[in-house]
């Protein structure tokens, strides 16, 4: 299961049904949301709690987005602004790009398409990980099918690693994590590059 509980996102939007709305669907989604109706806050709030992701409407009566964007991106550069808008533009569009803004998405927008642009954001930064014991699993699950894609056997795997076929049972069954030097060994034995091994988990 990936991690992302320690992802603190804003949620910037004069419609308090929108902070509302969007607020849940991030929480549901493992997210930690702050929204806010009023864009003053929501940086003062940046300036006080380390936030990685915002989500800023384009239009607000006080203060437009490309300012707010601009003023979240001067208090923390490594911000991912995301903007959302009713009012879809392509030159405003191209500013905002500018801006530093990662996407751009148009109200009304589905939830998989929210959702997305905030894990893809995520997964850029390297934010979201997955928790050991899933993680376990993955490589043990990745080893499992590299070695009867090449029909091996347990045993024939122990002889060219050095591992028992205890230990590596217990690596394939995801109940112990491999040492990085037992991965190395696991992976050069099947002929694979470790990172390979390893890649999309």
């Amino acid at each position: 299961m990936a991690v992302k509980h320690h992802i603190k996102v804003l949620v910037i939007d004069d419609d308090e049904s929108v902070c509302n709305t969007v607020g849940l669907m991030l929480e549901e989604h493992g997210y930690r949301p702050r929204t806010f109706t009023d864009a003053e806050e929501a940086t003062k709030c940046a300036e006080n709690e380390s936030c990685q992701i915002a989500l800023v409407d384009l239009r607000m009566p006080k203060v437009g987005g490309v300012e707010v964007v601009e003023q979240l991106k001067h208090i923390d550069n490594r911000m991912v602004c995301i903007v959302m808008t009713a009012y879809p533009d392509l030159e405003t569009a191209t500013e905002m790009m500018r801006q530093g803004t990662s996407d751009y998405i148009t109200k009304p927008f589905k939830r998989e398409e929210l959702l997305e642009s905030v894990d893809r954001a995520c997964r850029k930064l390297g934010l979201i990980y997955t928790n050991e014991a899933e993680l376990n699993r993955l490589i043990g699950q990745r080893i499992r099918q590299e070695r009867l894609g090449q029909n091996l056997t347990l045993r024939q795997l122990s002889e060219r690693t050095d591992l028992t076929t205890s230990q590596l049972s217990q690596v394939e069954l995801g109940k112990n994590a491999a040492s990085l030097w037992a991965l190395a060994r696991i992976s050069n034995s099947l002929g694979l590059q470790m990172s390979r091994l390893l890649s999309g988990l």
